[in-house]
């Protein structure tokens, strides 16, 4: 699977949790997705930094 359809899939999922919610509160679930997505983007970076024992 490629990224885009890795990122394709997610969001079709995302759509379908959330297509009951109304707008405010899928916006505010999607604001809180990117959060947790940036937090698991930097702790996977982190991991990849320090796997090759580099330090920022």
């Amino acid at each position: 699977m490629t990224s885009r359809d890795f990122v394709k899939r997610a969001m079709e999922h995302i759509k379908e949790l959330g297509k009951d919610m109304s707008n405010e509160d899928y916006s505010n679930s999607l604001e809180q997705l990117a959060y947790e997505l940036e937090t698991e983007r930097q702790e996977v970076n982190w991991q990849l930094l320090t796997s090759e024992n580099k330090f920022v």
